[in-house]
């Protein structure tokens, strides 16, 4: 019985902390960045500085997250990789999808722009302006049309 309650008592004590774990939203400078990110930045968005940044530490991670005065947010993960690019309902700049894909975009929608992009370990989802979201493998290869 003793075992059982002190058993109970630690995984008590465990989920507490794991749950007591909150992020810790900052804001920050561009410079405080990383490299890859400011690069990034200034790549894609010359002569564009943000209106703020937040780093956003969680427990075993940091997260950036970068917004524009025309309200486009990039997210980045915890080693300056980009993550996703939102245009809220806007062009995002065309330098910022990859080549595969922005041929495949101007070939079979040529009167759509791309408002967002995300990207993941399996590929790229693709929002355009004319509502459709399409996915492509990590080649940039289209898979499909995701509505």
């Amino acid at each position: 019985m003793k075992t059982k309650l002190n058993l109970a008592t630690c995984l008590l004590a465990v989920l507490t902390f794991g749950f007591s774990a909150t992020a810790q939203k900052t804001t920050i400078t561009k410079s405080a960045l990383p490299l890859n990110t400011q690069s990034f930045l200034n790549t894609h968005f010359t002569g564009q500085e943000p209106t703020y940044i937040v780093s956003d530490k969680e427990t075993f991670s940091t997260d950036y997250k970068v917004q524009f005065a025309n309200n486009i947010e990039v997210e980045f993960d915890g080693k300056g990789n980009w993550e996703e690019v939102d245009g809220n309902h806007q062009a995002i700049p065309v330098t910022v999808i990859p080549k595969a894909i922005a041929s495949y975009i101007k070939t079979n929608f040529a009167n759509a722009t791309v408002t967002k992009i995300d990207k993941g370990s399996w590929g790229y989802e693709v929002d355009l302006s004319n509502n459709l979201e399409l996915e492509f493998n990590s080649k940039g290869k289209f898979l499909r049309i995701d509505n």
